[in-house]
């Protein structure tokens, strides 16, 4: 599938599990983040289908960088990931404008389910 998906997360792990996720549900176009400062410039320069945002990142760790890209672009399609336990700030984030969050560690099935209604949707 050609829609170009960023990636970020401080985790070299979570990305390289995340990319292959993809992979596995057909999505090749994939490029990738470990910095909010390095996530930014890739979606202002590359303008992704679908951006999927760790919420705690060493530079960023709240909503500001989720703000920063929809005041960039109100019709980004991004899905936060957050680890078990920071369920209230998915409320904060999907409140900000996030189109869905994925729990850390996530089933793949569920995982590109999401994704694909996500980018999918409208």
């Amino acid at each position: 599938m050609g829609d170009l998906i960023l990636v970020v997360d401080d985790a070299k792990f979570a990305r390289i599990l995340e990319k292959r996720t993809l992979r596995n549900g057909g999505y090749e176009n994939i490029i990738e983040a470990a910095t909010a400062k390095e996530a930014f410039e890739l979606f202002v320069e590359k303008k992704p289908e679908l951006t999927l945002l760790d919420i705690t990142l060493p530079d960023n760790t709240d909503l500001t960088l989720l703000k920063k890209m929809l005041a960039e672009n109100p019709k980004a399609k991004i899905i936060m990931n957050t680890a078990i336990g920071q369920e209230l700030i998915i409320m904060d984030a999907m409140k900000a404008g996030a189109k869905d969050f994925i729990v850390k560690p996530f089933e793949e099935k569920a995982f590109l389910n999401t994704v694909t209604r996500v980018l999918e949707a409208e």
